[in-house]
């Protein structure tokens, strides 16, 4: 099974873009990553914030899952919750545009929400659509990831589509 782990904000969402039916998705990368999913045969995994907490649901969530079963892309579910424990200070203030050193307790945070859904799941190949590094090397992931961009005119590009269709048809 072929495996795209899925974050919005930066993907299928940046700064410049405003819809409020949509959440802010613009329909223009939903369309990019099902040319991924097309051309790969590949389904989705949510691992993204937008999935809210063990025992929170966020109504974008549900706007989010809409809009990708609309434009017939598979969703096979979400990442497990797992606590994120942070080493070390918390700066704060936190200005966007910094790059900020934050580092996660191994075993915790994004990539190993990634990690605990890959291990019971049969999968083939995947890559991690995310702006933000989860110390993805930690894992071993670092050639699965790709980093699009929340900032200006980001989200999904070509040269990301391009890299995904590779990296999972090998």
């Amino acid at each position: 099974m072929k495996i795209i782990f899925l974050d919005v904000d930066g993907e299928l969402t940046y700064s410049n873009y405003k819809n409020e039916e949509t959440a802010n998705i613009d329909i223009g990368k939903v369309k990019l990553l099902k040319e991924i999913c097309d051309k790969t045969d590949a389904k989705v995994v949510i691992s993204s914030s937008w999935r809210g907490f063990e025992k929170y649901t966020p109504q974008i969530y549900h706007v989010l899952r809409k809009i990708l079963s609309k434009n017939n892309i598979d969703v096979l579910g979400d990442t497990p919750y797992l606590k994120t424990e942070i080493i070390g200070d918390i700066p704060e203030t936190i200005r966007l545009e910094e790059d900020l050193d934050i580092k996660c307790k191994y075993g915790t945070g994004r990539a190993a929400e990634i990690q605990k859904w890959a291990d019971e799941h049969d999968v083939e190949s995947f890559v991690i659509l995310d702006d933000e590094d989860w110390q993805w090397s930690d894992y071993g992931y670092e050639n699965n990831w790709i980093q699009p961009t929340w900032f200006g005119d980001g989200g999904l590009k070509r040269e990301h589509v391009d890299m995904a269709i590779n990296i999972l048809n090998k």
